[in-house]
């Protein structure tokens, strides 16, 4: 602090008399010397982030790109799982079932016939070649119609040869192209009822995507917004997967209490479509509390990646660095004693001391 002195002179004035000197005067305040006491305390070397309480919200699409024909629901809406939330026209798919539908029933119509009308004339031919045998036994060896007869069987066993072979090549044709039309018509069936979007929870309609009927809709574009408020998130600043997946506890600091959280990773995707558009990602924590949580409160998300317990610690403003070595002052007999230190963990206040200190020793502050 500086003090300004004004010098003046005591007798009367006169005209020649000199100016007053003006002197400044530096006053020096009384340097503070702290000490503390080094002593056992926990350390935790954690990140904190700031977030928010919010419900879990899902983005739903279509499961196929498609014709938009009408929402089923309005925003503020409250569903139930399973309910239709969004459907597409899918006349096109109805007009392609119904088309495979009467092809199978045509290929199974002509196969069966086909096998009837087989399985007829292979009876006629066992019945004639029946006849033929008994006339056989009952001609003379060698005779002109003997030689006949044989001739026929012989062309009866020909025939029937060549239907049974003509049944096989029906069936395997029939076995092959059956089950491929049936499994198109299975596809498009399955187009038909999951080409619309129904809630996969109970919960709140949020967002609806602007579209009308008639508008083309792709699957990659989310349409319904919904939230599950029966549960509670925690989103914030990003966390990698790993850093979360490596965490020793992840929990969520509100109203001086603390909630353990749930790393929920991003999708892929997502993150992303955010990165691409330039905008910030986040990441969210379920929390499981006993009693509902305020949605839209503040809170901070405490990422914990190591902690000591009850360990010798010394503060980091005692705490400086010499080259790659670190010491502080101690207190000693004569004052102040340079002390090298092993250090530990740290928590951003204090160190983890693992030699060159006792509980008990005081280190200077300056």
């Amino acid at each position: 602090m500086a003090a300004a002195l004004t010098i003046c002179g005591c007798g009367g004035e006169t005209p020649d008399a000199p100016e007053a000197e003006v002197k400044s005067v530096s006053i020096n305040p009384l340097q503070q010397v702290q000490t503390v006491q080094v002593g056992l305390e926990d350390v935790k070397r954690r990140d904190i982030y700031e977030g928010i309480i919010s419900p879990y919200v899902e983005e739903l699409c279509f499961s196929e790109n498609g014709i938009f024909l009408e929402y089923q629901v309005s925003l503020g809406d409250t569903v139930r799982r399973g309910d239709t939330l969004a459907v597409t026209d899918v006349s096109a798919y109805r007009e392609q079932a119904e088309s495979l539908q009467e092809q199978i029933d045509e290929l199974t119509r002509k196969y069966v016939y086909e096998i009837a009308t087989r399985d007829n004339s292979l009876k006629i031919c066992e019945l004639e070649l029946e006849e033929t045998y008994k006339l056989i036994d009952l001609t003379e060896y060698m005779k002109d119609n003997y030689t006949q007869l044989c001739i026929n069987a012989g062309n009866l066993v020909s025939r029937m040869d060549r239907l049974e072979l003509e049944k096989k090549h029906l069936t395997e044709s029939y076995e092959l192209e059956l089950p491929y039309l049936q499994e198109q018509l299975a596809d498009c069936q399955k187009k038909m009822r999951s080409n619309v979007i129904k809630a996969p929870f109970d919960g709140t309609v949020v967002e609806l995507q602007p579209a009308v009927s008639g508008n083309r809709v792709s699957k990659e574009t989310p349409m319904v917004v919904l939230a599950d408020t029966a549960r509670y998130l925690a989103v914030g600043d990003y966390v990698t997967r790993r850093a979360a997946e490596k965490a020793e506890r992840i929990y969520v600091f509100m109203n001086g209490e603390e909630y353990d959280a749930e790393y929920i990773p991003m999708d892929q995707k997502v993150y992303s479509a955010l990165m691409a558009k330039q905008l910030t990602p986040y990441s969210s924590f379920e929390l499981h509390p006993s009693e509902p949580l305020e949605y839209g409160h503040m809170v901070r998300i405490v990422v914990q990646h190591e902690s000591r317990w009850q360990v010798l610690v010394v503060p980091g403003l005692a705490v400086q660095q010499e080259g790659a070595r670190k010491y502080c002052y101690r207190k000693g007999p004569q004052g102040r004693e340079k002390v090298y230190l092993e250090t530990g963990l740290y928590d951003g206040l204090n160190y983890e001391v693992l030699s060159g200190l006792q509980e008990g020793d005081e280190v200077y502050i300056d």
